[in-house]
């Protein structure tokens, strides 16, 4: 009897798996693909390896609803993306096929967000060089378009400094007991900062260097820590 059993449980698992495979509640959060959906699911939602029909299609890895991971996005007006994503957007490596003129082109390089950003990843900062400086930090903190710098001795705000000097690439320099930087800033922009100090135990004089470049628009605050 118990021959018999064993074949009966492990057909219904396996028909219980399929059906766990293309089961109909299990839910696709980005509109433009959310119709009919079969492939991995877990708590009611799409994730792992699964294909997802809507007004566009998507075949490739889920996670938590939406696109994540690699696969293949189909839009209805026929543009094809395969590559990398993250939360049900273009983030990472890919190709994008589509038309132009008529004519078939491709677009590869690197998506952040779903935006293109070329072909090779670039990163919003880059420290070039220091001198005399203890760390750099550049924070981005709005879209208005300026550098603005702050020095900082012990963590906190300091201007116990002489001798700056200010050199940017683009907008106007502005140098004020609430401002010191450079305001309307055209992007990429490259930065140089020198000026004196004394270190930490006033027994010298420290002669500072910083430059750097930010290549993604905004509101930037370049901290520097001597």
């Amino acid at each position: 009897m118990k021959r018999l059993i064993t074949p009966v449980i492990v057909l219904t698992l396996s028909l219980m798996s399929a059906v766990s495979f293309s089961q109909p509640g299990c839910r696709v959060l980005l509109p433009s693909i959310t119709g009919t959906y079969k492939g991995s699911c877990v708590k009611g939602l799409a994730d792992g390896q699964g294909a997802a029909i809507g007004i566009d299609t998507y075949t490739g890895e889920f996670r938590k609803g939406l696109p994540d991971g690699v696969g293949t996005y189909s839009w209805s007006t026929g543009e094809i993306y395969t590559g990398e994503w993250k939360r049900g957007m273009r983030n990472g490596r890919g190709e994008l096929s589509f038309k132009y003129f008529d004519r078939d082109s491709v677009l590869t390089g690197v998506w952040k967000d779903d935006k293109y950003m070329g072909e090779r990843l670039v990163q919003p900062y880059v420290i070039e060089y220091r001198n005399s400086i203890g760390r750099v930090t550049c924070m981005k903190i709005g879209d208005r378009p300026y550098v603005r710098y702050k020095f900082s001795r012990g963590g906190e705000e300091s201007d116990n400094i002489y001798n700056l000097l200010l050199q940017g690439s683009s907008g106007a320099e502005k140098i004020s007991n609430i401002f010191t930087g450079f305001e309307q800033v055209t992007f990429p922009f490259q930065g140089k900062v020198t000026f004196s100090a004394p270190n930490a135990f006033m027994t010298a004089i420290l002669n500072c260097e910083l430059r750097f470049s930010i290549n993604e628009p905004g509101a930037w605050v370049v901290t520097i820590f001597y």
